[in-house]
């Protein structure tokens, strides 16, 4: 399993983020633990990312995304198509409108206005043709949310799995935890760690058929001053959450610079005996 992870990585292979690879912020550590640890591989991660989500049930219990339309009318591939419908469509709603796994210009303003405020007024161009759909008025949300970096590692034991969620601890991913344990055989159970952190944000801006703020118009000052102040926050959680990630790949080292100098100093003591 962890060559086929290892070759599947290689080749971005059943790769279903927006990007189709390994978020270039957290690349890095994901080749030192797949490089430098045989009893831990990692079966997806994420470095981070500011996002405008939508989800939620039309009547018809299907999901419209012109993204994924768009992308795989221009594609003479089915399976190239059927791929990037599945990363494009989200939980049966838009899916993701807008979203940045790098942190954001230092005056938000030009991102409010340049990439939020059209996303916005695209979605609610699109809703309000659906203002008959009782079904959806009930299940949908659109979010502003910030999500942190989330990295899932396959253990080879419960051991690896212990010194794993400690460096995440020692770190700051203090949301942390073994998220599976019953897959595989009994001799060789698959045990999934998740490392990540609480720097969580999630702001509903429409739902019930109902804005956080009336009327909807999103280029007036209340909503840009609203926007802006969100993402201001979204930045301070980037930097937060880097700090985090540079923290745990330090853990992660140290780790593995405590089990070197052991396994030397029982071959030391073997020669002696």
């Amino acid at each position: 399993m962890r060559a086929q992870i290892l070759s599947n990585l290689r080749t971005n292979t059943n790769d279903r983020s927006l990007a189709g690879r390994v978020d270039p912020q957290i690349a890095e550590l994901v080749d030192y633990i797949n490089g430098s640890f045989t009893q831990y591989v990692t079966s997806s991660s994420c470095g981070g990312r500011v996002a405008l989500f939508h989800k939620g049930t039309t009547s018809t219990g299907t999901a419209s995304t012109p993204h994924a339309a768009a992308e795989s009318a221009g594609s003479s591939s089915p399976t190239a198509a059927s791929s990037v419908e599945r990363r494009k469509r989200g939980s049966f709603g838009r899916g993701t409108l807008y979203q940045s796994h790098d942190s954001l210009p230092k005056d938000t303003s030009i991102t409010v206005r340049e990439s939020i405020v059209p996303a916005l007024e695209k979605f609610w161009a699109w809703r309000q043709a659906q203002a008959s759909d009782a079904r959806l008025q009930t299940t949908e949300v659109l979010q502003l949310k910030f999500e942190p970096m989330i990295l899932h590692v396959l253990c080879a034991d419960f051991e690896a799995a212990a010194e794993l969620l400690k460096c995440g601890s020692e770190s700051g991913q203090m949301n942390s935890g073994i998220v599976s344990c019953s897959r595989g055989t009994k001799a060789h159970r698959k045990i999934t760690c998740c490392i990540t952190s609480p720097l969580c944000v999630d702001v509903p801006l429409f739902a019930h058929d109902t804005w956080c703020i009336s009327p909807a118009n999103f280029r007036s000052d209340v909503w840009a001053a609203f926007l802006t102040a969100s993402l201001d926050h979204v930045n301070t959680l980037f930097a937060e959450n880097a700090t985090r990630r540079e923290r745990f790949e330090l853990a992660l080292h140290a780790s593995a610079g405590k089990a070197a100098a052991q396994q030397q100093q029982q071959q030391r003591s073997g020669i002696r005996g």
